[in-house]
């Protein structure tokens, strides 16, 4: 008896927080209305996929934070407002449209949001660069099976994460959602982006036992990576 009560409130729990979840998402899509761009045809497929993308950078913004609670709940509205966009979204010469985010989107996208919602002098708290180049960085993402896959951005790394996961490319190509993402090297040179992405490509064998399908754009540096783990191996 204990065992079937304890059964029934974890259900209970259950129901109650997929019911909050629906009312949280329900609110969301309604402040998100006004901010969708206007559609003759097909509005309600509009009003769901801005939702979406709207959920895709808030998740961004706040894991700049490094606020997770906020960060989880924008990760599944993503998903309710996938579940209902499909149902109604228009159909093209070459299918269903699917819901994608583009980087330059992305990043307007994303700025719109922090001016919104963050006050004023928490937006103005970027961190200062010393005049110069601007910079980037290069990152490994690897599954549960260690397998790995090396990336460079001259973006937000968080943003760039999220659109390989929404468009099931780098470590995500086998289906694994729960990746681990790391910088590598941040503030690389724009000048030696290609060099230090290659070099990680070969020294962490992210083409040969990875999902890089490529040395990326310097065989030197992609040479003295493998070089380097093969000696380093013995």
């Amino acid at each position: 008896m204990r065992f079937i009560q304890a059964w029934r409130e974890r259900r209970a729990e259950a129901e109650a927080e997929h019911r909050q979840l629906e009312r949280l998402f329900l609110e969301f899509v309604e402040e998100t209305r006004p901010l969708a761009p206007k559609a003759k045809k097909h509005s309600e497929a509009a009003l769901y996929r801005h939702a979406w993308k709207r959920a895709v950078v808030l998740e961004v913004m706040y894991q700049e934070q490094s606020d997770d609670k906020h960060a989880s709940l924008y990760r599944k509205f993503q998903e309710i407002a996938g579940d209902q966009y499909y149902p109604v979204a228009p159909s093209t010469r070459y299918g269903q449209a699917r819901l994608k985010l583009e980087s330059p989107a992305g990043r307007r996208l994303l700025e719109l949001e922090k001016k919104r919602l963050l006050p004023r002098s928490e937006r103005s708290q970027k961190r200062r660069r010393k005049p110069g180049a601007p910079k980037a960085c290069v990152y490994v993402g690897r599954d549960t099976d260690g397998k790995v896959y090396v990336g460079q951005t001259q973006e937000a790394r968080e943003l760039r994460w999220l659109q390989h996961r929404t468009e099931g490319t780098g470590p995500f190509k086998d289906g694994d959602p729960d990746i681990d993402w790391k910088v590598l090297e941040g503030d690389v040179p724009l000048a030696k982006l290609d060099e230090v992405e290659s070099y990680y490509i070969g020294q962490l064998n992210a083409l040969e036992d990875g999902y890089n399908e490529n040395r990326g754009n310097d065989s030197e540096a992609y040479d003295r990576g493998c070089a380097e783990r093969l000696l380093a191996a013995r």
